[in-house]
């Protein structure tokens, strides 16, 4: 039974107030968002009072979880005042300078332990029982010092215990069957352990509330004033909602016959909203939600659950379906609603009578801040299966969108709600899968067209760096009903900054439209401004002063794809700047320099919004001056217009733009990434036309993905010409590239490399030819693949140089060419960690063995703080400072080639972490890799690795003797290795190690460090795709210094001739990265090379002692 009784507890411990007057007063064990420590951590806290009329010494009093050491903790010299409040905060911080809060050196364990106040001569003056309180919640006593302890929904920490206590906090009910996606009608039964309890319930999305039984009445109106100089209209409508109390089972069918209910309620400012409310009956869903009472006792949480019976079953829809769960009247009540035109619309239309409401409207859901947030609901399925079931804060979201009849929802997952975070991958591009905050977007200025416009041009630039939100279609239900589509999109805030760059919130700066402060302070971007203002960048040293302000290569591209796509939107509004803020520091990891970089964000104007005009300047609009307040004002075209002074970065944008014309903006990608993203919402795209008229119609839906295809067609040379225009340029020419063989390496032409890693560059690309503009230098780069160097350029150059300029009014045509390295140095991977699902999950681990090795298996041996670990499942100890897998996965130092050649979107990647505490004592966390060298030398050791609030920095070291390891760091260019928030690459350049070359025995240590390695939150450090590369030794040799070997033919389809005048030879025919591929006595005088893979290849031929490689290429 999940009851939390105190009587018995009253009862066996006998509480009472202490003769000499200090109690536990309250108490705190699972502080998720009540109040933070000193220190910003929500740290558990016992709360002492003073019933006395007399101050009292503490000094030499201790404070214990552990009854066989009752002075765990001893208390400093401190006296109590008479009514005293004082919080002792059970950290496992350890700190008793009374001059500030006070720490105990232990931590309270959320599943309930005793908790002993002994004072300095060993007499038990209070003690706590194990009892488990619910998050948030404390228990303690009512009133002040009393004898009568009860649960506090409602804190005190430091004040008097006035808030209404409750002496039972009841267990959640049971529902027979769980939400989900049905064929057919069935029948839910809802139960307690409880017989006494009261059940009670509401199908139509509301809190089920014991004083709901009569239900609830609001009203709402569905005409409003839209014309000028018209009048409110003083007629309402009503509407209600009500809980139930459970008396028998429920009938769970499909209820779209029924009638409809909220979908009738107007959400705009129209005279008549009639063409957007359905008149035929919608899809329902039923939405149950439980909760039980009982007299005196608190009431259990919610239960929600959402039934989608239908006679598809979990064919029913194609995408994810969201199911928000609201009192209704927090939407659509005429006062209060958020979601309705409202009293605002009216009141601001008897203000402004001779206004247009269109943009200058107010309405009830143009609302915004705290104040408006509405406490609901979300259930999320995915391929007909739920994946998050939570409450959230829900306020609106957008601009002018807010106007639009399906509104953008903004959604808060926070602790006091039950869940900080959306902890599931929403979105399969990226390797997060805990959000903070989600947008459900109705498509800004697209909602009346492809309804996917801003997500696409998102992706179009993904690969560019720019920040960008990503994307996921969804059906959404309110309380059950449909409720068309809305797109869920990462939001732009400072908890994706922290997640992507691992920028704490007290150090991040945002800005928004007109430069508005979001997060932090706008003092460094004014000062930057204002330089701008008053300084040409035709300067080079102004110019490389802005560089250190503002990363001009982000802001180029930003300002390319905005003109590209021809947003009108911008650039006065939509707009997003941020920065870390810290001085410059060119070496720091990417967003983490303290320069100012911008972001993507509402483009949905872009692509010609539906006026098939492609011909717009924007590139002349995005410079203009004295432009209108909306939306290319002045002040908004200064930062362009002052970086096209510059030579530098002119020249950098115009090759740029070419760049991006010739690959991600290439009409054959854009045209086919529009049809990608209409293919997915195109099942849906018809339901929701007929719930919102938006689109108007399905013809109308495709001739809005025909705008973009034909705009995608044309814009490139309209573009084109106008940066010939603007840059005084005489016309186009054509560069054409080559290489001798796309095996052996590619070019790269500016900024883009021509592979098939580059989006819009096929995936057998050469001869590829690109447009560029006449007289305008263009830099080309031969990059040799392992194995190949670069050889000379041929056609319009004949350098031997790799890396060429070419400035020229005619089109020019050239192929790198590259041959084989005469000595191979290749390196390979030795060792390769793979942390997949194979990994046994919430499991303390000892070891873990490489899954790819060369010569011998490697093993990671953990080494925990924590005597006696590994611990089990019993133990208080279980799973802390443990190494155990984490699902957190990422691509960073995957690599492909030792894990089978899968795929990472197919790799099934998890991760591994080091849990708190970090230190013990004198004992501490480390991992000890055991990895022979053997045959290799210049060894690499990398990994992924990212800090979750557990440690500050990993510390590398090496042991090269055989039996007990001799630790040292000596010779490491460097040996500690700062961690952020977000996964970065660490690289440990083991190359300058001679005892590492061919070493057995050869080593590695991480160990960590920080402020607070005793603490034990359950934090962590969390590491993925670790390996050890190296370069082999028996491959890395001349060719022809010893023997005599000839082979041919070579290049060889079939038959390796190999000519030599030894009586015996062994021969090992290796892959270009050291693989072993076959081995043997060479009986014949040849090698059948047939079933190779094209490529290079070496063989090794022995004799008396001696070897020599040679390599060659199989066709």
């Amino acid at each position: 039974m999940k009851k939390i009784t105190l009587l018995f507890l009253l009862l066996f411990f006998g509480f009472q107030v202490s003769a000499q007057g200090i109690v536990i007063n309250e108490i705190i064990t699972s502080n998720a968002a009540v109040i933070t420590d000193d220190d910003g951590s929500y740290e558990d806290w016992v709360e002492l009072y003073n019933t006395s009329a007399s101050p009292i010494n503490l000094a030499g009093y201790g404070l214990t979880d552990l009854a066989s050491n009752p002075y765990l903790w001893v208390f400093p010299e401190y006296w109590m005042e008479p009514g005293e409040h004082l919080l002792i905060w059970c950290s496992d911080k350890n700190r008793t300078d009374i001059n500030f809060p006070l720490h105990t050196n232990f931590k309270i364990s959320s599943g309930g332990e005793s908790i002993t106040l002994t004072d300095s001569n060993g007499v038990i003056v209070d003690s706590y029982p194990a009892v488990i309180i619910p998050q948030n919640y404390t228990y303690g006593r009512q009133t002040d010092g009393s004898p009568t302890f009860v649960i506090f929904p409602e804190p005190t920490p430091g004040e008097s215990n006035t808030t209404e206590g409750f002496s039972e906090v009841l267990s959640a009910p049971t529902f027979s069957v769980s939400g989900g996606f049905f064929s057919e009608s069935f029948t839910l039964t809802i139960s307690h352990p409880d017989p006494t309890v009261t059940i009670v319930y509401t199908t139509d999305g509301s809190d089920p509330s014991i004083d709901n039984l009569n239900g609830t009445t609001y009203q709402y109106k569905n005409q409003y004033p839209i014309g000028l100089g018209e009048l409110p209209i003083d007629e309402f409508s009503t509407n209600s909602f009500k809980s139930f109390q459970y008396t028998a089972p429920l009938t769970i069918e499909d209820r779209t016959s029924q009638p409809n209910d909220i979908s009738t309620i107007s959400s705009t400012f129209d005279f008549d909203p009639s063409y957007y409310i359905p008149d035929y009956s919608i899809f329902k869903a039923t939405v149950v939600r439980a909760r039980v009472f009982k007299a005196g006792a608190l009431e259990s949480k919610i239960v929600t659950q959402t039934y989608i019976v239908s006679p598809e079953g979990n064919q029913k829809f194609s995408i994810p379906v969201v199911s928000i769960s609201v009192d209704e009247n927090k939407f659509f009540d005429y006062n209060d609603g958020i979601y309705v035109a409202g009293v605002d619309f009216d009141n601001w239309r008897v203000a402004n009578p001779d206004i247009g409401a269109l943009y200058y409207s107010e309405s009830n859901y143009d609302r915004s801040g705290d104040a408006t947030e509405q406490v609901g609901h979300f259930n999320y399925f995915v391929n007909g299966n739920e994946v998050l079931n939570q409450q959230v804060g829900i306020r609106i979201n957008g601009g002018g969108s807010r106007a639009w009849q399906n509104k953008s929802l903004r959604l808060y997952a926070r602790p006091e709600l039950g869940a900080a975070t959306f902890n599931y991958p929403i979105f399969s591009g990226e390797n997060y899968n805990s959000y903070k905050r989600l947008v459900l977007r109705n498509s800004g200025n697209d909602f009346f067209n492809t309804y996917y416009k801003d997500a696409f041009t998102h992706e179009l630039i993904e690969k560019t760096g720019l920040d960008n939100q990503a994307y996921q279609p969804s059906v959404v239900l309110l309380n059950g009903e449909y409720w068309g589509m809305l797109n869920i999109r990462e939001r732009l805030d400072r908890h994706y900054f922290e997640r992507k760059y691992g920028i704490v919130e007290q150090d991040i700066e945002i800005l928004t439209d007109a430069y508005q402060v979001d997060e932090g302070s706008d003092t460094h971007f004014q000062a930057m401004y204002s330089y701008l203002e008053n300084n040409s960048l035709v300067n080079a040293s102004n110019y490389d002063y802005i560089k250190t302000q503002l990363d001009a290569d982000n802001f180029r591209d930003y300002f390319i794809t905005n003109i590209f796509i021809q947003n009108t939107d911008w650039p006065g509004w939509n707009t997003l700047f941020w920065r870390k803020n810290t001085t410059f520091n060119p070496q720091a990891p990417y967003g983490n320099d303290g320069r100012w970089r911008t972001a993507i964000k509402d483009t949905d104007a872009g692509f010609s919004l539906m006026l098939d005009i492609n011909d717009h300047n924007t590139l002349e609009f995005a410079t203009a001056v004295g432009g209108t307040e909306w939306p290319n004002p002045e002040w908004s075209t200064l930062i362009l217009r002052r970086l096209l002074e510059n030579n530098e970065f002119k020249l950098s944008f115009i090759n740029r733009f070419a760049d991006m014309m010739n690959t991600f903006f290439l009409p054959e990608r854009v045209i086919g990434l529009s049809n990608q993203f209409a293919s997915v919402i195109e099942p849906e795209i018809q339901e929701q036309i007929n719930r919102w008229s938006a689109p108007s119609s399905y013809t109308w839906w495709q001739q809005s993905q025909d705008v973009i295809e034909n705009f995608a067609t044309v814009r490139p040379n309209i573009q084109r010409e106008h940066i010939r225009t603007k840059f005084g340029i005489s016309g186009d020419i054509n560069a054409t590239l080559n290489v001798s063989d796309a095996t052996h390496g590619f070019v790269k032409i500016n900024t883009v490399e021509i592979n098939s890693s580059t989006p819009g560059v096929a995936a057998n690309p050469y001869p590829w030819t690109g447009i560029y503009f006449q007289n305008i230098p263009v830099t080309l780069k031969a990059v040799a693949l392992p194995g190949f160097v670069f050889s000379h350029w041929s056609g319009d150059s004949n350098s031997t140089e790799a890396e060429i300029t070419i400035t020229t009014t005619s089109n020019f045509s050239v192929t790198a060419n590259f041959v084989p390295d005469t000595l191979v140095e290749v390196e390979v991977p030795i060792y390769f960690w793979i942390f997949d699902s194979t990994v046994t999950n919430d499991t303390p681990l000892t070891t873990l063995n490489s899954r790819f090795e060369v010569p011998a298996e490697g093993v990671l041996q953990y080494e925990s703080c924590l005597i006696g670990y590994p611990f089990d499942a019993t133990s208080p100890n279980w799973r802390k400072a443990s190494m155990e897998r984490r699902n957190s996965p990422t691509d960073i130092n995957y690599i492909p080639e030792a894990n089978s050649n899968i795929p990472f979107a197919t790799s099934n990647m998890r991760g591994l972490q080091i849990k708190q505490p970090f230190q013990n004592g004198t004992n501490e966390n480390a991992m000890i890799f055991n990895v022979s060298t053997a045959g290799y030398k210049d060894i690499k050791f990398a990994f992924a690795a990212k800090n979750e609030l557990a440690a500050d920095a990993i510390t590398v070291e090496y042991s090269t003797v055989s039996g007990t390891p001799s630790w040292t760091s000596a010779g490491l260019a460097q040996t500690s290795y700062p961690l952020t928030a977000a996964y970065q690459l660490f690289n440990v350049d083991l190359s300058t190690i001679v005892e590492a070359v061919n070493n057995a025995d050869f080593k590695v240590r991480l160990r960590f460090t920080g402020a607070n390695m005793t603490e034990d939150l359950g934090n962590r450090v969390t590491f993925n795709n670790i390996s050890v590369k190296g370069v082999s030794l028996n491959l890395s040799v001349n060719e022809n210094t010893k023997l005599n070997f000839k082979v041919f033919p070579n290049p060889v389809a079939d038959i390796l001739n190999i000519v030599h005048q030894y009586d015996s030879v062994d021969y090992k025919l290796f892959s270009i990265d050291g693989k072993l591929i076959q081995a043997g006595l060479l009986i014949n005088p040849e090698i059948n090379v047939n079933g190779l893979q094209p490529g290079i290849y070496m063989v090794q031929f022995t004799t008396d002692g001696k070897s020599e490689v040679k390599k060659f290429i199989k066709k």
